[in-house]
């Protein structure tokens, strides 16, 4: 498989000081910094392209063309402003000393850089169908997949669905020779008949690239975006993209020799900020609503067959009427004051 080098391949600003010093010799993500990476497994296949001379990223500088494909998750529904994770992707890179630019057919999300190719329902195959044009068009160098939700959400099933995006795989390879090609494990659903297909689907991916024996495509694990990292049942909310932004870094990072203090690991947070759809009942009439609180990682005591177990779990504390008695001139009278109450995120299934 032919690789590109020069600076319009990879992209990295030449800089100063350490920063630079690091770019040129190549010297990628530290150990202790991929430590920290506990949101999901990378899977390289092959060996990267190696660091290109600092002469070449000189020469004239081209940021590095970047098509973000899939659906509604690719386009940003759950987030107030559509980015997705497109925008805090594009921050950190650029931190690590890479600069992008997203190319495609669609605009959301705020800021100037903000194309992608998400289109909100569709599936791998009506992607497909549109995808030589959308290539031709952007011509990118980078390609990050994340597809398949909607192929399950119909009812295609894991190994149909996945038969699919290989054939996408193959289709941007045949039409991009020298991208770089990142492809996601989905996103995990929280309605149970779709869970159980999105860890089949999920598993069958980095065996399907492995086979390809190409040196250019990475899989990457964003199945560990989760519960409440969605707003609703399928689409993260803002702090969900945060971690997706993460993971695709995470694996971009050693393929492209960027390093440094990039922002926060969202995995390593014991305090976030989420907001939550929640269909709410008041007066016998049904209202949807989006509720964004404050939720703290803790340890609590549970149950669990029978054993009792402290849990790690996130809750969030509400203000609630607590009840108490209280005697008055002889009588005993019931009244309510306002308590703090450390509480969960209920049924994430009453949407």
């Amino acid at each position: 498989m032919r690789k590109s080098t020069g600076v319009r391949r990879l992209g990295i600003k030449v800089m100063t000081g350490v920063l630079a010093a690091g770019l040129v010799a190549g010297l990628g993500v530290p150990d202790a910094a991929r430590a920290q990476f506990s949101g999901a497994v990378r899977v390289t296949t092959g060996t990267p392209a190696g660091p290109t001379p600092p002469t070449a990223r000189a020469a004239g500088f081209q940021a590095l063309r970047v098509l973000p494909l899939g659906d509604s998750i690719t386009k940003g529904t759950g987030s107030p402003s559509r980015g997705s994770y497109r925008m805090a992707l594009a921050q950190r890179l650029l931190r690590g000393g890479m600069e992008i630019n997203y190319v495609g057919s669609e605009r959301n999300g705020d800021g100037a850089d903000t194309e992608h190719e998400g289109h909100g329902g569709w599936s791998i195959d009506e992607l497909s169908a549109k995808l030589d044009g959308w290539l031709a068009q952007a011509q990118p160098d980078v390609v990050l997949v994340h597809a398949g939700t909607n192929n399950i959400t119909r009812g295609d099933g894991p190994y149909v669905t996945a038969r699919m995006l290989s054939a996408m795989i193959d289709q941007i390879r045949a039409a991009r020779p020298a991208a770089y090609i990142f492809v996601a494990q989905i996103v995990s659903s929280r309605v149970p008949r779709e869970v159980a297909q999105d860890r089949v689907y999920n598993r069958l991916i980095p065996g399907l690239m492995a086979a390809k024996n190409d040196p250019l495509i990475t899989v990457v694990d964003q199945s560990s975006v989760a519960g409440i990292d969605l707003h609703d049942l399928r689409h993260p909310n803002d702090f969900g993209y945060a971690k997706m932004a993460w993971n695709w870094y995470r694996a971009m990072a050693p393929v492209f020799h960027t390093f440094g203090a990039t922002g926060a690991n969202p995995y390593a947070m014991r305090t976030t900020y989420r907001c939550l759809a929640a269909k709410v009942v008041e007066n016998g009439e049904v209202h949807h609503r989006t509720e964004c609180r404050t939720w703290t990682l803790r340890t609590v005591p549970a149950e669990i067959d029978g054993m009792h177990r402290r849990i790690r779990t996130w809750q969030t504390l509400r203000t609630v009427k607590r009840a108490y008695r209280i005697r008055v001139g002889g009588r005993t009278q019931t009244r309510t004051r306002l308590v703090g109450k450390w509480t969960g995120p209920g049924n994430l299934l009453n949407l």
